[in-house]
């Protein structure tokens, strides 16, 4: 009998980190059967000479929750050898979700994940209120990828909460409840727990997220929940992270006895050591035995704000409570000499630690608003304030304000030092990923961060062999997640299978495009070297292009 699919003589990188070696993979019934050696006969054949040929990468951390419902294609992780995703990160879902909720559900993705909130009340079209029924829905779009799904602990609050949720503690009988939904989702599936305890993240309308109301002992009560069913990943998102914090979280592990994936470790313009003792405390918990992963990304988070639209001052109480006022107010407030000197004060002068980088050379107009100043495309704002011959702030706030706030800019805050990514990501307990897929989506395209390691970490610089670069993408992330069938090349399990060109394989620039539902722009991203991509042994992706084959499956926690 022959095969459904056999891939000959390919470079195998099994995802276990073992040597590479050269052999066939074959494939039949949605199952691999056979690495290594020489297969029998197929009724499709791949020449992997030259190729390598390695389990579909798992993105462990994206916002698809919504875009999977317009988009079962999941562009643009699919052209990067992406073959399962996770999403429900950062403490957000769409579900648990009573009727009532749903706008403001929407709103907690709409800030804090870059989301059009029009394109979201326009697109997402509710059939569920429970995790399971959201599972279905997607299930039921018979969507290209796998997908796995992480229960929100907002939706957690304000399901039980209502609106209270964003202004106090939960009491215990409301923690009961919050602890009966997440054993329920748990139950359905679910791959896990996440949430959010960034001070910078905000609903829409302004008001903080819900989990950012929760205090310690709610987290330990949910986690609890992953303790007495032996099973699930927690995640987290904060800001202002340290050794204590780290070290907080490796105690939070050993007493639930999960794992934990904290956001993030990274190299930070504005605080350009702070990776070194982060990594340091990390270390630390892993050697007390305790499982909290330092999440890390691969790519420079390159933010493009205007002053319209754009988090990149959140994190300052002046800018923060003026960029959620009216358009007319705004303007007005910008053009105040009193106002702007506290903006000033925040975003120049005051040299306290933050976020922003505060590194005006690194700036970018990337979208002047009007012909006449087409020219300063490029240009960085210090440079620019210099040609005009103004201070940088009054050379930035001109321009935005000659332009109507309309001036498109972009700033790179993490990863601009390769020495250092090398050394986070080649650090054993730091997983890979935070790619943000679905968030963002019109400012930023993170998709390529499995094909950047590939092309920079691994084939230029050498941080990683193959073989570890291969399982950081791949069984790492299946471990963690707790998927159990997926993530190496071995019988038995399902046929999620990447074959690549080792010397081409590289993320391509984003482009954007208007093809969401309504005409909403959307940076996609392509890229070079990845052939073939099997999905549940269908073939999704050949030569770079989708084939239309929709054959991924919702993740269920075990399988």
């Amino acid at each position: 009998m022959a095969y459904d699919f056999v891939i000959r003589g390919a470079t195998i990188c099994d995802g276990t980190g073992s040597p590479r070696y050269t052999g066939d993979v074959a494939i039949e019934g949605g199952t691999i059967r056979q690495v290594g050696g020489k297969a029998g006969a197929a009724r499709r054949e791949v020449d992997g000479d030259g190729l390598v040929a390695a389990p579909g990468f798992i993105d462990g951390h994206t916002h698809m929750d919504a875009q999977l419902l317009w988009d079962p294609q999941v562009t643009s992780s699919c052209y990067h050898g992406v073959t399962s995703i996770v999403t429900g990160n950062c403490g957000l879902s769409l579900a648990p979700c009573k009727p009532e909720d749903r706008d403001i559900l929407l709103q907690t993705f709409s800030h804090v994940e870059g989301m059009d909130i029009n394109l979201l009340r326009r697109a997402v079209e509710w059939s569920w209120t429970d995790m399971a029924g959201y599972m279905d829905a997607v299930e039921a779009m018979r969507p290209a990828l796998n997908v796995g799904m992480l229960v929100g602990h907002c939706p957690l609050r304000q399901y039980v909460m209502g609106e209270d949720a964003i202004k106090r503690a939960a009491t215990p009988d409301e923690v009961a409840a919050m602890q009966a939904l997440l054993r329920e989702a748990l139950n359905a599936g679910l791959l896990g727990f996440s949430t959010n305890r960034n001070e910078r993240h905000f609903r829409e309308d302004g008001e903080p997220l819900p989990s950012r109301l929760a205090e310690w002992d709610e987290l330990e009560a949910l986690g609890q929940v992953l303790t007495d069913l032996n099973r699930g990943v927690i995640q987290m998102s904060s800001a202002g992270q340290n050794a204590e914090r780290v070290a907080s979280l490796a105690d939070f592990s050993l007493r639930t006895g999960r794992p934990v994936v904290w956001n993030s470790i990274l190299h930070r313009w504005a605080r350009p050591d702070e990776w070194r003792e982060l990594l340091d405390a990390t270390v630390k918990g892993f050697e007390r035995g305790a499982q909290a992963w330092a999440n890390t990304n691969v790519r420079p988070f390159n933010n493009r704000f205007n002053l319209i639209d754009g988090q990149e001052f959140d994190e300052f109480p002046t800018w923060r409570g003026l960029m959620f006022s009216p358009i007319e107010e705004r303007r007005a407030a910008f053009q105040d000499p009193e106002v702007r000197k506290k903006l000033r004060w925040e975003v120049v002068e005051d040299t306290s630690t933050s976020a922003f980088h505060r590194r005006w050379d690194i700036v970018y107009i990337v979208k002047p608003a009007t012909g006449k100043n087409a020219h300063l495309k490029g240009a960085n704002v210090a440079d620019y304030a210099r040609s005009v011959g103004k201070d940088v702030f009054d050379a930035f706030m001109d321009l935005c304000l000659e332009e109507n706030l309309e001036t498109g800019f972009q700033t790179a805050h993490t990863n601009g030092d390769a020495d250092a990514v090398g050394a986070i990501v080649s650090n054993p307990y730091t997983v890979l990923g935070q790619s943000d897929a679905g968030a963002h989506v019109a400012i930023d395209a993170g998709f390529g961060y499995c094909t950047l390691l590939l092309a920079k970490y691994v084939r230029e610089r050498g941080d990683l062999t193959l073989e570890e670069g291969v399982r950081k993408l791949t069984s790492m992330q299946a471990d963690i997640c707790g998927i159990a069938d997926r993530g190496r090349l071995e019988p038995g399990l399902a046929a999620d299978v990447v074959v690549f060109d080792p010397a081409t394989v590289a993320p391509r620039e984003p482009e954007l495009m208007h093809d969401f539902p309504g005409g909403a722009a959307r940076l996609a991203q392509h890229a070079d070297g990845i052939r073939t991509v099997l999905v549940n042994g269908q073939l999704v992706l050949e030569d770079g292009e989708p084939t239309g084959e929709r054959s991924g499956k919702v993740l269920r926690n075990g399988v």
